[in-house]
C-alpha cells in the first residue's frame, strides 16, 4: 500500500511542478524587456439607435448592443489589431490597442453594420494619436445607426 501512496504523491509532485515551470516561464517571457508591448492606446466606442438620422445621440436613443468595433493601424498598413470589441447592453466598448516599440501609428477606427441598419455617423473615424500627450483622458468615438426602411 505505501507503495501506492508513494507513486500517486510523486505523480502528483510531478505534475505541480510541471504546472509551476510552464506558468513562471510563460511568466518571465511576458515580462521580459520587448515582451510585451511598450506603449498602449485605449479609448471607448459607443453605438446607438439614431432614430431621427442627425448624427447625434438625443434623449430617448437607445443604445444598439452586440456591435462590433474594429480599429486599423492605416499608417503601418495593419488591420484589426487588438482584438475586436463588442458594444454591450449600453452600446458601450472598451477599446485596447498595444504598440510595439511606440511606433507611430494612425488608427481608423470602424463598425460592423448590423444587419437591417445604416450608418447615420462616418464609416470610418481617423484618430492621430499623441501616445506621449496628456494622460487621463479617455475619447469616445460614436456610431449612430438608424434601421432600414
Amino acid at each position: 500500500m505505501s507503495k501506492v501512496i508513494e507513486f500517486l504523491f510523486g505523480s502528483i509532485l510531478i505534475t505541480v511542478s510541471t504546472v509551476a515551470l510552464i506558468f513562471f516561464s510563460t511568466l518571465h517571457y511576458i515580462l521580459r524587456g520587448g515582451g510585451v508591448a511598450d506603449c498602449a492606446w485605449h479609448g471607448s466606442a459607443k453605438a446607438w439607435v439614431d432614430t431621427n438620422g442627425d448624427g447625434l445621440v438625443n434623449y430617448g436613443e437607445p443604445p444598439l448592443h452586440d456591435v462590433k468595433i474594429h480599429v486599423d493601424d492605416a499608417r503601418n498598413q495593419l488591420i484589426d489589431i487588438g482584438w475586436p470589441a463588442i458594444t454591450d447592453n449600453h452600446g458601450n466598448a472598451q477599446l485596447n490597442v498595444s504598440i510595439p516599440e511606440c511606433s507611430d501609428s494612425v488608427f481608423e477606427i470602424y463598425a460592423d453594420i448590423p444587419e437591417g441598419y445604416g450608418m447615420t455617423t462616418s464609416l470610418r473615424i481617423e484618430v492621430n494619436r499623441d501616445f506621449w500627450g496628456i494622460s487621463g483622458t479617455e475619447n469616445i468615438y460614436y456610431f449612430g445607426f438608424r434601421p432600414d426602411k
